[in-house]
């Protein structure tokens, strides 16, 4: 028998119609079960554990507005994105895609563009001063593609997320111009850009299926390359079940043991050029927490959906780095209610005055303890030097941010949905948007289910 979870809004996987839906459990599953007058009834896995479903559900934060929004009419959902007034989140990390370009034909990609677009500087700064204008700050910036490293502009680019104060810009990229090019690799260096490289595992069979070529050796090259001249990347995974889920917990371990900043999860979408794949490859976010509990680093309980977003888009754990390669939870150093008070709207903990103060209360509390004998010399040791510089200096956003990148290390799982899985009551959560140059954020997955054909 089935257990009902909520209703809600969703589409027709056929005719892509806005038809009512449920989320139901039906033996330990949870599926999304839609009715359409014209196609009738279809459904599609949104997780494989009705448990951890039913415990994502506490995590739900109130709505935090933006300072101001670029869609003043609601005219229903998702018509209205941009966003509208009835938008229930504000932006936490854009995506900025600024060409349609690339060097590679991945079968697994969101997209399927087949125009030849870049993205002029003047766009580009319009969008940055939209952004500030109805966020005030911007911790994050991604940009993306397409293939972001082959925009000739893109050096520049970097140099402007920098000038206009942005906090901290990621590049979102397969690494092929960057392992050829000393040239822009510099350009990161210089801007202090993050690379967030495609790694989708260590077996050339698992390249060769998501990307369309064997790339595995020459992302661990290039790996080797940005260790050596200081360039801070992070890791990106997509992942599809039956090729690349069983190497979870190795590319979770090979994570902690390297420089990488943060390690990013994303289960298959149907979506693009990904639309050729099927639900058999499709993995949820339980089945990803799960598979990376069998880390050497991780314990149960580690993870928790991010509170700001709908819990079925994000999960996620950030870990303290004591030295030594030994890594302790934040949530378990922070406990669970401070904790999520400071990951609340932020994509990195520890940005704003109050969260930086609970974590360096908490880092004073565990120095003067007793029970911080337990860490070792070496952990305190660390947390010493933490608290030496944090305390050096009127605390900025960006002083915060590179503390928190030098001692801690996070784990996102991002669950795009594509048009089996789309759901409105997600939508209206979403704080990850495409900003476009006429000045609306548009939800990432609006924009890859309803703007490609």
């Amino acid at each position: 028998m089935s257990r009902i979870f909520h209703h809600t809004q969703a589409l027709c996987p056929v005719c892509k119609t806005k038809v009512t839906a449920r989320v139901v459990e039906r033996e330990g599953k949870v599926f999304l079960e839609k009715f359409c007058p014209s196609h009738g009834l279809s459904d599609a896995l949104i997780s494989s554990d009705a448990a951890w479903y039913q415990d994502s559900i506490r995590y739900v934060k109130p709505r935090q507005i933006p300072l101001d929004i670029n869609v003043r009419e609601f005219r229903g959902c998702p018509e209205s994105c941009g966003s509208c007034p009835q938008h229930q989140q504000h932006t936490c990390l854009p995506v900025i895609e600024i060409t349609h370009d690339c060097n590679l034909d991945c079968p697994v990609c969101l997209k399927d563009l087949d125009k030849h677009a870049r993205m002029s500087r003047e766009d580009f700064a319009g969008i940055l001063d939209n952004l500030l204008r109805c966020e005030g700050q911007i911790d994050v910036l991604n940009l993306s593609g397409g293939e972001p490293t082959v925009h000739p502009d893109l050096p520049e680019f970097l140099r402007m997320t920098r000038d206009k104060g942005i906090v901290q810009t990621t590049v979102s990229t397969n690494g092929v111009a960057l392992l050829r090019s000393p040239r822009l690799r510099r350009a990161f260096k210089e801007t202090d850009t993050i690379v967030s490289l495609q790694f989708d595992g260590f077996r050339p069979a698992t390249s060769e299926f998501l990307r369309g070529e064997d790339l595995a050796q020459a992302k661990l090259d290039l790996i080797k390359i940005l260790d050596e001249e200081g360039i801070r990347y992070s890791l990106v995974t997509t992942l599809a079940n039956g090729v690349n889920q069983d190497e979870i917990p190795a590319i979770v371990d090979f994570f902690f043991r390297s420089k990488a900043v943060s390690l990013m999860l994303q289960p298959i979408a149907l979506t693009g050029a990904a639309r050729q794949f099927s639900q058999r490859e499709r993995v949820t976010i339980a089945d990803v927490v799960h598979a990376v509990e069998q880390s050497d680093f991780v314990n149960p309980g580690d993870f928790n959906p991010l509170p700001c977003s709908h819990f079925s888009c994000f999960a996620l754990a950030y870990y303290f780095s004591l030295g030594d390669g030994r890594f302790l939870s934040l949530k378990e150093f922070l406990g669970t209610e401070t904790y999520l008070d400071v990951i609340a709207n932020k994509t990195l903990p520890g940005l704003d005055d109050a969260g930086f103060e609970a974590i360096r209360n908490r880092l004073y509390d565990v120095w003067s303890l007793a029970d911080s004998n337990s860490l070792g010399e070496q952990a305190l040791a660390r947390i010493r030097k933490v608290l030496r510089e944090v305390s050096a200096d009127k605390l900025t956003p960006q002083k915060a941010f590179a503390l928190g990148i030098e001692s801690m290390k996070a784990i996102f799982i991002h669950d795009f949905m594509d048009v089996s899985t789309f759901d409105i009551g997600r939508l209206i959560k979403c704080c990850n948007p495409y900003p476009q140059t006429d000045g609306r954020l548009v939800p990432i997955c609006t924009q890859n289910v309803f703007y490609q054909d």
